[in-house]
């Protein structure tokens, strides 16, 4: 991994991670800017990262969530840390 690479994957991470913290400062809408943010980093990156390849794509089959069953954003925002967490560890990457 290049150090482009390690320090896009950091951001994206600390913006993902960074989310479920929003809910209970900012309204459910600032946390799911948070994640669209971090989806945008991934397009960037994605055909050169399978991980983030696959993450872009459950971010976007759940990304409508928000607006339509805000619980189910929740649990799926938890599982969705959760699989970067266990990553970064994977990479030994410490989230920020």
């Amino acid at each position: 991994m290049t150090d482009g690479s390690r320090e896009l994957f950091t951001t994206i991470t600390q913006l993902v991670t960074s989310a479920p913290v929003s809910l209970d400062e900012t309204p459910i809408l600032a946390a799911y800017r948070m994640v669209d943010a971090a989806g945008r980093l991934m397009a960037l990156c994605a055909p050169d990262d399978e991980f983030l390849r696959a993450a872009h794509a459950d971010l976007s089959a759940h990304a409508t969530l928000v607006l339509t069953d805000q619980a189910a954003f929740r649990d799926w925002l938890d599982e969705f840390v959760r699989l970067f967490t266990r990553e970064a560890l994977n990479r030994k990457v410490a989230p920020s």
